[in-house]
């Protein structure tokens, strides 16, 4: 069977050939979360850890329908998962050191020193 190139493979079995779309639902909006990080994913995309408020706002109906996702499914685990496209980026990491702090970068290189973390613009982020 081919797969569709949207179709992230399952984070538990990594195989993309029994992944389908699916309605599933996932946990409600978390006001005090979404006024705090607004840009920000709290958890992983994966295993029941993600809110409705760590999507991307494009992704998110609206109304009492708003805990359904058009995300994917897993038959052969039986997951329900949403793709990486879909959820808002994670929290940026840093390393710290005796001059202060570096953002890890996505690549797993480190950007430029930074005294305070506050200090960071997300310059060289992606």
């Amino acid at each position: 069977m081919a797969v569709p190139p949207d179709f992230e493979p399952c984070p538990r079995c990594g195989r993309a050939d029994a992944v389908r779309r699916k309605l599933v639902l996932i946990d409600p909006w978390d006001e005090a979360h979404a006024a705090a990080h607004p840009q920000w994913r709290v958890r992983c995309a994966c295993e029941g850890d993600l809110t409705v408020d760590s999507l991307r706002p494009e992704f998110i109906s609206a109304g009492p329908l708003a805990q359904f996702i058009h995300a994917l499914y897993c038959e052969r685990c039986g997951l329900g998962y949403v793709p990486e496209h879909m959820a808002k980026p994670a929290p940026p990491r840093y390393m710290g050191s005796r001059e202060g702090f570096r953002r890890v970068l996505p690549d797993g290189s480190l950007g430029p020193l930074l005294i305070r973390i506050a200090d960071d613009t997300g310059a060289g982020a992606t």
